[in-house]
């Protein structure tokens, strides 16, 4: 399967232009969630990472449509799957259902911080010789998939700002290196260049060693800052003029509207996913 096309929409935002890519549209909320990852994690599959005759499992957190998305696809490609997850209260019933009825089967874990969990899991899947994916889908399939995306959007319109949220920053290294022409030499440029501004909810530490490890960490660059707002405070009162996502786009959208003002130039919003609330209700 080839690059996923979503439109680019043009948003009046304190009266500047700001032009959104649209990946709230990659999926269509029923079959897949409206969420920018899909194709990446397509690409992870078809690579040779993925042993298709072995049973692949996967953490999913509250806040991720990581085992909704994964027994999909798997369903697709003939690969057994099984979605761990914290067996707590808070995690979404529907997502676990999603699950079920793509042929996936459950693995409920004890809830503990994420390490932890991690670190178990792993010890599972060596014990049942299962496999997992990398970390926040850190592949190269993955990245370059993303970074061709962003050619594409370069093609045809130049932009001087990216604005996109960040979480492990797997997603944003494939963006920033094809908006930022990142080769191997990626330290040598300097404030003149393109910008990217984000917002991380994780720590900015551990976004940073994600960013530099794929060689899209130019801290000339990139203005990496922390949100305001707690991971799960979804913004009820705050309205975005288009779908998305209440954990990370609209934290960002929220800081672009503060900030408009001071960008120079074109600017460029990748809305990477829809509403979580919406697609557990």
């Amino acid at each position: 399967m080839g690059l996923v096309n979503t439109p680019i929409e043009t948003y009046k935002l304190n009266g500047v232009n700001v032009d959104v890519k649209r990946d709230d549209l990659v999926g269509d909320g029923i079959n897949y969630p409206r969420w920018s990852k899909i194709g990446g994690i397509r690409k992870i599959l078809e690579s040779n990472y993925i042993d298709k005759s072995k049973p692949l499992v996967h953490l999913s957190v509250y806040g991720s449509w990581t085992g909704w998305v994964l027994s999909g696809l798997c369903k697709e490609y003939g690969i057994k799957f099984i979605s761990a997850y914290p067996k707590t209260d808070k995690f979404p019933q529907v997502l676990l259902e999603r699950v079920l009825s793509n042929g996936g089967s459950l693995h409920p874990m004890r809830p503990n911080v994420m390490s932890i969990m991690l670190n178990k899991l792993g010890t599972q899947i060596k014990e049942n010789n299962w496999q997992k994916l990398p970390y926040a889908f850190n592949h190269p399939a993955y990245i370059n998939y993303m970074g061709d995306r962003m050619k594409k959007v370069l093609e045809g319109k130049h932009y001087d700002n990216l604005i996109v949220s960040m979480g492990s920053g797997v997603t944003a290294s494939g963006l920033i290196k094809s908006f930022l022409v990142y080769k191997d030499d990626w330290w040598k440029y300097d404030k003149s260049s393109r910008k990217v501004y984000s917002i991380t909810m994780s720590r900015i530490s551990s976004t940073k060693k994600i960013l530099n490890e794929n060689n899209a960490g130019d801290q000339n660059n990139i203005l990496l800052e922390t949100s305001p707002f707690a991971f799960d405070d979804m913004m009820i009162d705050y309205e975005v003029p288009f779908d998305c996502n209440e954990f990370w786009d609209k934290k960002q959208w929220y800081w672009l509207e503060k900030n408009i003002k001071k960008l120079k130039g074109e600017t460029l919003f990748w809305n990477i996913g829809g509403s979580y609330l919406k697609s557990i209700n």
